[in-house]
């Protein structure tokens, strides 16, 4: 039996190849050792708009194809990670970054003896999906067969921060040292103690030489097809039957993530034919057709089943002489739409094997949005907003990474990996193993402890409880004796907080250069020195990486406006 251990969820189709930079402090060296890897197809897209005198805005999406974007999922455990065979391993972590990332290193009959029958401790093939999902590229992978039971584990690669590591060790060199630091951001960016599913956007800068675009936000987001119980959306697969109807559960086609003012009502069609002249009035409308391509539209940023919480109520709308339907619906609160695409009627489809496969998408391939401000309470023009509510701005299809993710939570950084002991003392050579049935052995005690020691997060600039983020973002659990992955620094620039000041400035860049305007911190302090390679997190909603709402300010980010909507003085340095 095979079991194939998912990569960190990517809502693109063509992730582009792309390579990291990193050096320990001090370090010079601004490439790695060996020549880069071709880079896979970006595409483009083409967007226009007009604004008519009834002040609606037209956005048509011409042809286009995903480029690459920097959106995955944060669901690593704290527990794992502080708790696994290899990373918290002193013996393995000295041996796992000499060794290449691959299957033969990991086999229980490898050359490695070290390394044997680790991978049967299920808490360390979560860390293994993540490791290899941050390091490797899509077209890479490692497995591992348990030869005590025959059941096999597969590992895909994702992100591609270091794809080199799959034939040779990071262990030397300024190559090797950029690679450790970036791949220890990327497991720090990706923890998630709340147990949730949580997409994320990652920013950085990686191997601008080789890899241009590898964590940088891009011109699009693709729906999510998962809950944030990691469980696939049901609407997403296959259809066992022909199913005819907007409310059928099966054989829809994830598209991308739009933006638009809360309240405001938008329309939306397949085609190229216009939507804002649609109205209510189906009499001269076109007959529908089996294969008209239908549309679903739901809250947030994530797929949904007709019926649930995150469905939109919406209503489909015939427009004279239009090709294809139009959905009209009032923009949620969150300001962030999900749509749904596919046939009116999805048709079950059978694969070479037997098994069923997912019905294919609608004929159409673009997509027009119209949208029309609220009746009160909002105002048109971004200079005159009634009091407590949001400035209304045209809906936008699809919107872009940047303004799908909006809120900086922090950087992270450091070395899991670094010279000496990068544990903790309380980490002895024999704590730790695992035994051939997948036990974990003689466990390292829990002593609330930061396990790495050359770890680090520092805080964006909403957060206002330094201890609080402490426990609730980087620690296995709110227990006193469960231990945490990295240090909590401080601010990692200004904060919104004005009470209890947390320590400020902690990156002396706010923006890198790489890509203006992407709010990448850069040039991080830990250890009385300067991390250069960190990674940025990035989030659509404030509170998806924390147990507790306390921890921000009010007032998060909002959809197409700037800042924050109360913007309270910041810190005094």
């Amino acid at each position: 039996m095979t079991y194939r251990i998912p990569g960190l969820l990517v809502f693109c189709l063509g992730l582009s190849s792309a390579g990291a930079g990193c050096a320990v402090a001090g370090d010079e060296a601004s490439s790695l050792d060996g020549p880069p890897r071709a880079t896979q197809g970006a595409g483009s897209m083409t967007v226009t708009g007009t604004v008519d005198a009834m002040d609606v805005f037209d956005n048509e999406l011409l042809a286009y194809k995903e480029a690459a974007q920097g959106v995955y999922t944060n669901g690593l455990s704290a527990e794992a990670l502080t708790r696994n065979t290899l990373i918290t391993n002193v013996r393995a972590n000295r041996a796992m970054v000499r060794l290449p990332l691959a299957t033969e290193t990991y086999a229980d009959d490898s050359d490695y003896p070290l390394l044997h029958h680790r991978l049967r401790h299920e808490p360390t093939r979560e860390v293994m999906k993540y490791l290899v999902s941050c390091a490797l590229e899509q077209d890479q992978s490692v497995s591992y067969t348990d030869t005590r039971t025959g059941e096999t584990y597969e590992f895909p690669g994702e992100i591609g921060i270091c794809p080199h590591w799959n034939v040779q060790g990071v262990h030397e060199g300024f190559g090797g040292a950029k690679c450790r630091q970036l791949i220890t951001a990327c497991l720090l960016a990706l923890v998630n103690p709340t147990g949730r599913s949580v997409t994320v956007s990652l920013r950085g800068q990686a191997f601008p030489e080789h890899r241009p675009g590898l964590l940088s936000p891009g011109p699009t987001v693709r729906v999510g097809t998962a809950t944030e119980a990691d469980v696939a959306i049901p609407s997403f697969g296959p259809c066992r039957a022909d199913t005819k109807g907007l409310s059928r559960n099966c054989g829809w086609t994830a598209e991308h993530v739009g933006m638009c003012t809360p309240g405001s009502t938008v329309t939306i069609g397949a085609g190229d034919d216009a939507v804002d002249a649609c109205g209510d009035d189906v009499s001269g409308a076109v007959a529908p057709s089996d294969d008209d391509t239908v549309l679903r539209v739901c809250d947030g940023i994530r797929g949904c089943n007709a019926g649930s919480p995150a469905h939109i109520v919406q209503r489909e709308v015939r427009c004279s002489g239009r090709r294809e339907p139009a959905l009209r619906f009032e923009c949620p609160s969150s300001g962030y739409f999900s749509v749904m695409s596919g046939p009116r009627m999805a048709r079950r489809a059978t694969g070479a094997s037997g098994g069923d496969q997912a019905s294919p998408a609608g004929k159409s391939a673009g997509f027009r949005v119209a949208s029309r401000a609220p009746a009160v309470g909002v105002s048109g023009d971004d200079d005159r907003r009634t009091p407590g509510s949001t400035p209304y701005r045209p809906a936008v299809y699809p919107a872009s990474e940047g303004d799908v993710f909006r809120m900086r939570e922090g950087a992270f950084y450091g070395n899991f990996w670094s010279e000496g002991n990068p544990l903790h003392p309380k980490f002895k050579p024999e704590m730790n193993e695992v035994d051939e049935e997948g036990n974990l052995v003689n466990p390292a005690p829990r002593s609330g402890a930061i396990v790495f020691q050359h770890a680090f997060a520092c805080t964006g600039e909403h957060w206002n409880d330094e201890i609080a983020y402490q426990k609730g973002r980087l620690c296995a659990g709110g227990d006193e004796q469960n231990d945490c992955v990295a240090h909590s620094v401080g601010a990692c620039g200004d904060s919104y907080n004005t009470t209890n000041c947390p320590p400020l400035h902690q990156c002396s860049v706010n923006d890198g250069g790489l890509v203006e305007g992407d709010g990448d911190f850069q040039e991080c302090q830990g250890d009385g020195g300067t991390w250069h390679h960190p990674i940025t997190v990035v989030l659509n909603n404030s509170l998806d990486v924390v147990q507790k709402p306390r921890l921000l300010l009010p007032g998060p980010s909002t959809p197409g406006g700037s800042g924050i909507s109360t913007t309270p003085e910041l810190c005094e340095p």
